[in-house]
């Protein structure tokens, strides 16, 4: 990929862009697992220098909606990836921790599969931000909220607050930056929602408690 090429992001790519913008840069031959890879969008905005490897929960979910393939199939909650000790220098997750019984356990296998000085990127919503309040005020269930089904369904089993998202970060990584991100589906159809969605970016950079919707922490391990 040229590295003078626009970059063009989908409008629900943003938690992809810091990410992007380093990696960029990033000169060394490294190879890269993503955890929770989905339709394994990041590969496409990669520097040749980076090998990408993927990993998902369902062996079809990447082929029957990306046309993907993922290089490993995984429940993350059954323990121990299929991953050698120190295999990775760059680990990517992101929007996947909330949606797995036991965070922590998967914090520590991807510590586990990284190098020593790996880097790490990671995200995780915030789930008291200001639509999330507004739906709760009125009785509204978000779509990641089924009732009695959440750990059946895997949708978001976890409820954190900014603050709880920023210690988690701290107890498991030394954070070399943090990205507070607002993005909605909605501005996919809409250039009027793409435009708010804008605007509420700048707010979120500033009152990220409530107008983060995403917080991404670029990070390595703690020595």
């Amino acid at each position: 990929m040229p590295e003078k090429m626009k970059i063009k992001f989908h409008a629900t790519e943003n938690q992809y862009k810091p990410v992007v913008r380093y990696l960029r840069n990033y000169r060394k031959k490294a190879k890269l697992i993503e955890i929770g890879a989905g339709g394994r969008t990041l590969q496409k905005f990669l520097p040749e220098n980076i090998s990408y490897y993927s990993l998902d929960f369902d062996p079809n979910y990447g082929k029957a909606f990306f046309k993907a393939k993922h290089d490993y199939h995984f429940d993350l909650d059954k323990g121990k990836l299929p991953v050698k000790d120190k295999s990775y220098d760059i680990i990517v997750c992101l929007e996947t921790l909330e949606h797995v019984m036991y965070p922590q356990k998967v914090v520590d296998e991807m510590k586990r599969v990284a190098k020593d000085d790996a880097i790490f990127f990671i995200s995780i919503p915030n789930e008291y931000n200001i639509l999330l309040r507004l739906y709760y005020l009125f009785g509204k269930k978000h779509k990641m909220d089924e009732t009695f089904m959440v750990v059946e369904k895997h949708l978001h089993i976890h409820k954190p607050r900014v603050k709880d998202i920023i210690g988690f970060y701290n107890k498991n990584f030394t954070i070399k930056k943090l990205d507070y991100i607002w993005q909605s589906r909605s501005s996919m159809y809409s250039k009027m929602v793409y435009f708010i969605d804008r605007i509420i970016d700048i707010f979120a950079k500033i009152y990220p408690s409530l107008f983060a919707k995403i917080i991404l922490v670029r990070a390595e391990k703690k020595i």
